[in-house]
Formats: structure tokens, C-alpha cells, sequence
């Protein structure tokens, strides 16, 4: 019919709603600013690895790794983060060094001896803290689920044995 829009303002030539959103349109640029700087002010040493910058690798098991901090090849301590995929298998292994784990996701099986034996297997549900004490033969798997594991040691690491199937 050719009237205006209910909200133009005839005088002015300007749009009410577009003008009374000013303030709340700054506030969010003014929080996304914040926000923004927040994460730039971490204090220097402080790392931040957020899930989606993690850099997964997959290795010859199918298994995928995201190194947070050092590597198992190198002196020094590292933590990572292990994905294994659904109905998986790791037999009988060992590492030099004296690791520390945790289930993060999942359920895993792990079992100790020099031969892959199903009857030793135990179940580690996610929460589950474990070690894998130096030169200590293991052997793992996952069911249906898969499972991530988080691991901690001071390297150099390495495998002795077959480690997958």
C-alpha cells in the first residue's frame, strides 16, 4: 500500500530497532573482544591445547596419538593422548620407561605377562588411573566402544615386541 514500515521514523529517516540495538550489538562486540584478550593474557609458560587444535596421528596400529607435550622419542617427560579404535589389540609389549595412564573415554583392557592372554585381561573404565612400570610386559584391548587413553612419562620411550595385530 506504500506506508512505511511501523518502525521508520518518517522525520529522521532512520530505523528505531536498528538504533535501540546499538548498546546490546557493543556489548557482545565488547565481549568478544574480552573474551578474545582473556585467552592472549595466559602468563608465559602457560600452554593451552583446546580439543579442537589437538593434532592427531595415526600410527601403524590404527591406533591415533596427539602429542600435548614432548614426544616418546625424545629425553625429557611427554604426555599424549591415545585413541583406540573399536575391537583393537595390542600384544604383549614393553617400554623402558615407567608410564602412567588414565582412561579418559571408553573402557579398556589391560593384562600383564610376556604372551597376549585374554583370561589376564582387567577392565579400566574411563577414571581409571594406571601404570606401566619400566620394562614391565603388557598386552591390551578394546571391545565394541574403543577407548582414549592419556599417558605421562619422562622418555626417551620406546616398544619392545610386537606391539599390534
Amino acid at each position: 500500500d506504500g506506508a512505511p514500515a511501523p518502525h521508520y521514523n518518517k522525520r529522521r529517516g532512520t530505523m528505531k530497532p536498528f538504533i535501540t540495538a546499538i548498546p546490546a550489538i557493543a556489548a557482545l562486540l565488547c565481549l568478544a573482544a574480552f573474551t578474545a584478550r582473556a585467552a592472549d593474557d595466559l602468563p608465559p609458560g602457560v600452554t593451552l591445547v583446546k580439543p579442537e587444535a589437538m593434532k592427531w596421528e595415526k600410527s601403524a596400529s590404527g591406533r591415533e596419538n596427539a602429542y600435548l607435550m614432548g614426544h616418546p622419542s625424545k629425553a625429557g617427560p611427554y604426555l599424549y593422548l591415545v585413541k583406540w579404535p573399536p575391537n583393537a589389540k595390542a600384544l604383549a609389549h614393553k617400554h623402558p620407561d615407567q608410564r602412567y595412564g588414565m582412561v579418559v573415554s571408553g573402557v579398556h583392557y589391560i593384562g600383564y605377562g610376556d604372551k597376549y592372554d585374554e583370561k589376564k585381561l582387567h577392565a579400566h573404565p574411563a577414571g581409571s588411573f594406571f601404570t606401566e612400570p619400566a620394562n614391565q610386559p603388557h598386552f591390551g584391548k578394546t571391545m565394541n566402544e574403543g577407548a582414549v587413553l592419556y599417558f605421562y612419562a619422562v622418555g626417551p620411550s620406546g616398544k619392545i615386541g610386537r606391539a599390534h595385530v
